[in-house]
Parts: structure tokens; C-alpha cells; sequence
């Protein structure tokens, strides 16, 4: 329970501080959100553990390159639901994260 409190104001205070995506794809978002709707932690995109993937050309992201994009959420793949990430959490492959656009009002999360 205690977990779930500090997530849900963890999550909020970010959104406080204007993380917000300009395009609701994500596709030309910047921001430094590095967990997902659930809470779970980004694992890095350089990195290939615990998931593999192949989302590693620094083209396919809007840092410039796969480093700079780090473990934030991303959408290398201009997946219509917007920006995700892969997890650390060996059992949860990948998951959306929930970055409002630009302009929207905040939601709560629990």
C-alpha cells in the first residue's frame, strides 16, 4: 500500500513539473518520464536485458541517439497508443506510460 502511495504522488509531482508530450503519438517527446502506467521501471533502450529488442538506431528517436534517449518513455515505433518503454521487470516484456499531452489536464492515477 505504502509502495502504491509513493507511485501515485511520485507520478503526479512529475506531471506537476509540466512532463507533458507535444504530439499525442509521442513521437517528438523529450520529456524524462521513466516508468510506466503501472509504476514499473523503463529499462534503458541501450541496454538488451532483461528484454531484447531492436530499437537500437539512433535514428528512431527524437534524443538523437538511442544513449540520450536513456530508459525514458519513448515511441521508436510510432505505435498508435502512444508512448512505452520496455520494462525492467523480466515478467512485464513492455508497457504504455502514461505522459499527458501538452494542453491536457492532469488525471489521477492510482
Amino acid at each position: 500500500m505504502l509502495h502504491d502511495i509513493a507511485t501515485f504522488y511520485w507520478l503526479n509531482i512529475r506531471r506537476a513539473a509540466g512532463d507533458c508530450s507535444p504530439t499525442p503519438d509521442g513521437q517528438q517527446y523529450l520529456g524524462h518520464t521513466s516508468v510506466t502506467e503501472s509504476g514499473k521501471q523503463c529499462q534503458a533502450w541501450a541496454s538488451q536485458s532483461p528484454h531484447k529488442h531492436s530499437y537500437n538506431q539512433d535514428a528512431m528517436f527524437p534524443d538523437g541517439s538511442v544513449s540520450d534517449a536513456n530508459n525514458y518513455c519513448r515511441n521508436p515505433d510510432e505505435y498508435n497508443g502512444g508512448l512505452w518503454c520496455y520494462t525492467t521487470d523480466p515478467g512485464t516484456r513492455w508497457e504504455r506510460c502514461d505522459v499527458p499531452a501538452c494542453g491536457q489536464s492532469l488525471r489521477c492515477i492510482k
